[in-house]
């Protein structure tokens, strides 16, 4: 997914304050997670880093659409 198709679906979504992604990681700001997750997709990163925070992203988007 492309990082202005990531801005769409949380700008549509009612974000938390904070969430426990899985055990051991516990968000405290939504809202700059995602900001500092779609700077790193918008960047000239390698892909594999990319990748990581893409799938934080997705859990992050069904974690939400769940509650």
């Amino acid at each position: 997914m492309k990082p202005e198709e990531y801005e769409q679906i949380f700008n549509s979504l009612n974000l938390p304050a904070a969430i426990r992604l899985s055990a051991g990681v516990y968000i405290k700001d939504v809202s700059k997670f995602i900001e500092s997750h779609l700077i790193v997709l918008k960047s000239k990163d390698n892909q594999r880093q990319k990748e990581l925070h893409m799938a934080r992203l997705d859990q992050l988007i069904n974690l939400i659409k769940r509650n």
